[in-house]
């Protein structure tokens, strides 16, 4: 019976429990349990790993983008010329979106950072992962060895099984000498089955230990992951420390809008005005608890019996919004 039979046929006898209920199979329990947290472990750093390489190609297009858009123009204020044409309002604020900033600072933090990190954090993850893999394949070794002991096991046992009842029958049998001879021969093929069956002992023995030393050594690694992801963490905020204070190096952009009308003045702050609030919602006129009169700020003829909308106050531009003032944030008569 050749190896490969021998490893099939224990297999499946393991697998559906049909060997005998005494006999006990050779274990290799403790790198199976480690083996099986090991895997979970690396099913954790592969995670970490896939988030890893999204944070970075993240970051890389997160710096890119910033370059590319600061250094755009500023969208500028156009106003009618006598033609009939429209031309640029002269204004110092515009040029570039990000004013005056490092570019070739963003794009080398970029780089910088990328290589850092595929050195510093994800070639470490990724020899831990290629170590791993190379201990499952080994494991998967062993347990065909294993496979093999037990099947030797078996043969070593039936031929001795077959000498002791072939020991039993020689008082009974006629021709002495040819019952000897078949036991005699039955010996040597034992003897030829022990000695494979040692063999293949030793060969499981060395290799079960070689897989436990790599568990055991994997295992102990993997206390460094914690340090790989505050690796990581310290080189995003050095990257993204840099490249705030690229940003922060030139002057403060302006806000580009010049007044409306040369008759009305800029705000003296650059930020925008707020939007006023909504008049607050009175539930109690969904509800109909109050009339809708003058109590409620509303005269009688607000709304005609045609249900049409309120026409504007006597005064007011016809162009101008009438439901919010939340535009009037330069306070132009006519805007």
């Amino acid at each position: 019976m050749g190896a490969g039979w021998r490893r099939v046929s224990e297999g499946v006898k393991q697998g559906w429990h049909l060997n005998e209920k005494t006999f006990m199979p050779t274990s290799n329990a403790r790198n199976s349990a480690m083996l099986k947290e090991a895997a979970t472990f690396a099913d954790h750093l592969k995670h970490c790993e896939k988030d890893i390489r999204t944070l970075k190609n993240a970051s890389e297009a997160m710096l890119t983008t910033t370059k590319t858009v600061l250094s755009a123009p500023l969208p500028r204020v156009f106003e009618e010329s006598a033609n009939g044409k429209a031309v640029p309002v002269a204004t110092p604020a515009h040029g570039p979106i990000g004013g005056g900033f490092q570019q070739d600072e963003l794009g080398r933090i970029s780089k910088e950072t990328s290589k850092k990190l595929e050195a510093e954090v994800l070639a470490p993850m990724n020899r831990w992962t290629t170590a791993f893999s190379t201990v499952e394949t080994r494991m998967k070794k062993l347990e065909q060895v294993r496979l093999e002991v037990d099947s030797r096991r078996h043969t070593v046992a039936q031929l001795a099984q077959k000498i002791e009842k072939q020991r039993a029958k020689l008082t009974a049998a006629g021709d002495r000498q040819k019952s000897e001879e078949t036991i005699e021969t039955t010996i040597r093929r034992m003897q030829h089955k022990e000695n494979k069956l040692a063999a293949s002992r030793q060969s499981f023995k060395e290799q079960e230990a070689l897989v436990y030393q790599q568990l055991a050594q994997l295992i102990r690694d993997g206390v460094w992951l914690k340090s790989y992801l505050a690796a990581v963490m310290r080189l995003q905020q050095e990257a993204y420390l840099v490249a705030y204070n690229a940003l922060s190096a030139g002057v403060k952009a302006q806000l580009p809008l010049p007044p409306m009308s040369p008759d009305s003045a800029m705000p003296a702050s650059s930020e925008p005005a707020a939007i006023p609030a909504a008049r607050p919602f009175d539930p109690a006129q969904v509800l109909n608890k109050r009339p809708l009169g003058k109590e409620n700020g509303i005269g009688a003829g607000a709304f005609s019996t045609k249900d049409e909308l309120p026409s504007a106050p006597p005064n007011m531009p016809a162009h101008r919004r009438t439901e919010s003032r939340g535009y009037d944030r330069y306070a132009e008569p006519a805007y």
